[in-house]
């Protein structure tokens, strides 16, 4: 029999057991072997119960695992209880082989999975049960091995004899068919009930009176069920079944219960509304047997962005889908920007192909749509971004969003706090950002890659790699400050990587072959105001010293105004937030 998570308290009011000392009982006790026969089948309360559940011709049986136990409460004349744990011997035997006097057991109430915690009271009831929302994970459509849900059996026994207990779930089990009635399969990947605002317990603790057997929901409140699905596969026009197990609940009559089916990435929920009260009681299972749905057409790609730092090139886009679609270069690429086919079936592969631009200064921002009938994805493309300098590509604008850089050189992107991938906006500049860290804080000695801002392919820059760009001294720097009025851009700021004459003649249609830094400023690192405006600034991902307080960064403010990384303040604490630069390696 398969394990899940669920933990079964029983009740009890005093701790025994055979041999187990996770009980934190003596190795033996006075008395006798005690054998029972543990049947899992459908008791006359029942109407149908998981182990005799007939699908599709097949009946599907939970057969005991080698290594079973059970947990048994042995009522006793005076009233008093013992736990015991019974170890699975041959076939459906169960036994334990020290009870303490087996002749006084007038009664005994059997749980599975066995609960080795020790027991404890809880008033009348004692706790049962675990997250019956959340029952394991079903391997394919109609495979019912994950619906191992807990166990409850009682019996009234005379004398000790040996005694067959049967034992029907304490939890409810759901049959839910789900058909495809669209013309392609489908993945089905999760199923959910819900009962909106009605008070019950999907999931969650319910309380077992070990005295009669009788069930009583926790005073929680759970109004959803989840199954998670592994090859979940249905085909066009195909059906499957998928089980949930419950708590046992009640809901009136008009009240609606929500079945809701992942597939494909897509969620499809369907409403059953009740036409009665209805009490979904504890071995029983309750057939959804209409839940119907057609899937809209998917598709994905991978990867979804491209910004490379080559001057041209082919890439290769990974397309995901299980219907034909169409490829549409949008309006804006034409000239740099192709496709090796505008239409594919299936998953498959297109190439894209970026021409190089005409002029350094060009950077281009265009969109590639992967469209089904029903849906799309996009491929946003940056392309004209990497200028070589020095032996190394140095990207021509800030980054903007997070693993994107800003439309233009001229935009000055957001500010990044070290080691970081959350950027920060310049609004609001009299007030910290809501969720910015502020204050002092020692960080990892580098910038990690998975916290690093910058696009797939580039990297933050090291304090010797922005020296060599900008100049490690005030007696060689290769920088000019040029005005917008002037210049063509939007903003003030520095072209990088020239002499300082050469650097001053370039302008926005042509850059000289250097890149531009605009004004950025940044944000304070203790109280997170923005500030600096008039500042071209860039973080690098070198660390000051061995206690990672700060970072060392690059400040320009005219030709004579500037500090470099080298310098005595070129450097900033860990949260402030900085504008970042990336740069690659020559491919």
């Amino acid at each position: 029999m398969k394990k899940h998570l669920f933990a079964i308290a029983a009740v009890t009011v005093m701790a025994a057991a055979c041999h187990e000392k996770e009980l934190s009982s003596p190795d033996s006790l006075p008395g006798g072997k005690f054998t029972i026969q543990a049947a899992i089948t459908a008791g006359e309360a029942q109407e149908e119960t998981r182990t005799s559940l007939d699908i599709g011709g097949g009946t599907y049986k939970v057969a005991w695992d080698a290594d079973d136990c059970l947990s048994v409460i042995a009522m006793y004349e005076d009233g008093t209880a013992r736990a015991y744990q019974f170890s699975k011997g041959e076939g459906n035997e169960f036994s334990c082989e020290s009870i303490e006097n087996p002749s006084s057991i007038t009664r005994l109430n059997v749980f599975y999975p066995y609960d080795k915690n020790n027991y404890a009271m809880d008033g009348d009831y004692g706790r049962a049960g675990l997250n019956f929302g959340m029952n394991g994970t079903q391997a394919g459509a109609d495979d019912t091995g994950h619906i191992d849900g807990p166990l409850y059996g009682t019996a009234d026994v005379t004398g000790g004899a040996a005694e067959s207990v049967t034992m029907a779930h304490a939890s409810t089990l759901f049959d839910i068919q789900v058909t495809n009635t669209g013309d392609f399969a489908t993945d089905v990947t999760k199923i959910r009930l819900s009962t909106g605002d009605n008070t019950i317990f999907l999931m969650g603790w319910f309380l077992i009176n070990p005295q009669d057997g009788t069930l009583k929901a926790s005073s929680s409140v759970y109004n959803n069920a989840e199954l998670t699905v592994t090859d979940g596969t249905l085909a066009a026009g195909g059906t499957g079944h998928f089980y949930i197990t419950t708590a046992p609940f009640s809901m009136p009559s008009g009240s609606v219960l929500t079945v809701t089916v992942t597939a494909s990435g897509r969620d499809y929920s369907i409403e059953k509304r009740l036409d009665g009260d209805k009490n979904f009681r504890a071995g029983t299972v309750n057939h959804i047997t209409d839940v119907a749905f057609a899937p809209v057409e998917s598709i994905s790609i991978s990867p979804s962005y491209i910004a490379p730092a080559t001057a041209s090139g082919e890439f290769s886009i990974a397309v995901t889908s299980g219907s034909a679609w169409t490829v549409t270069p949008d309006a804006g690429t034409e000239g740099w920007l192709s496709v090796d086919k505008t239409s594919g079936t299936g998953n498959d592969e297109v190439t894209v192909t970026l021409s190089a631009l005409e002029n350094d200064s060009d950077v281009k921002t265009g969109t590639v749509r992967f469209a089904t009938k029903d849906v799309e994805a996009v491929l946003t493309v940056q392309h004209g971004y990497a200028q070589e300098i020095g032996g190394l590509v140095w990207a021509k604008a800030n980054v903007g969003e997070p693993d994107r850089f800003a439309l233009a050189p001229d935009d000055p992107g957001l500010l990044y706090q070290y080691g970081s991938k959350v950027g920060w906006t310049r609004e609001n500049p009299d007030s910290a950002p809501q969720g910015m860290p502020l204050g002092d804080k020692s960080g990892p000695a580098t910038w990690s890659g998975e916290n690093d801002p910058c696009p797939d392919g580039w990297r933050v820059p090291s304090r010797e790699e922005v020296e060599a760009l900008a100049g490690a001294s005030h007696d060689a720097v290769t920088f000019g400050w040029v005005e917008s009025t002037a210049s063509g851009f939007s903003v003030n700021g520095a072209v990088l990587g020239l002499d300082n004459a050469t650097a001053k003649t370039a302008t926005a249609a042509d850059m000289k072959g250097g890149i531009f830094l605009p004004c950025a400023g940044n944000r304070n690192k203790t109280h997170g105001k923005y500030q600096n405006e008039n500042t071209a600034g860039m973080t690098t991902s070198t660390r000051t010293n061995s206690n990672n307080w700060d970072r060392f960064k690059l400040t320009i403010n005219s030709d004579t105004d500037y500090v470099l990384p080298g310098d005595n303040w070129g450097w900033d604490g860990t949260n402030g937030a900085w504008p970042v630069r990336c740069v690659a390696d020559v491919n």
